[in-house]
């Protein structure tokens, strides 16, 4: 398990890479200057993710946590939106100016690929801790 643990997390981090570069280039044509860097919010997410996905291995592999796997994915989602805000909450808060929408967009862009690999490498996690 451990092998295709790793394996999911160097496909999700391949999909955060690319999906960065995408992002940049279409996001460099149709929009003005972001508040936020969208490097730095890509490798919150992707570092966290990382995170989350080897501690769920090691936490998986403690039989007495096998059975409470989802209900600490939930709370490991709320972690994350607190600790983005914390970290973000200077570029995100400014009091000069508005929050554009697209800088929100810009925002869940990254938000949405890292949660489906999550969800993806949590869900086998949990799948086979059931067999």
């Amino acid at each position: 398990m451990t092998k295709k643990l790793v394996l999911y997390i160097l496909i999700s981090i391949l999909i955060l890479i690319i999906g960065y570069y995408i992002h940049t280039v279409v996001f460099s044509q149709f929009a003005s200057k972001s508040s936020i860097s969208l490097k730095k919010v890509y490798i919150f997410f992707g570092g966290f993710s990382s995170l989350l996905c080897l501690s769920f291995l090691l936490l998986y592999r403690r039989n007495k946590f096998k059975d409470q796997l989802g209900f600490l994915y939930l709370a490991s989602v709320g972690l994350k939106i607190i600790l983005f805000s914390i970290i973000f909450s200077k570029q995100i808060f400014i009091e000069d100016s508005s929050f554009p929408r697209q800088s929100a967009l810009n925002l869940l862009i990254p938000i949405v690929l890292m949660l489906a690999s999550e969800v993806f490498i949590i869900s086998k996690l949990l799948n086979n801790s059931t067999r």
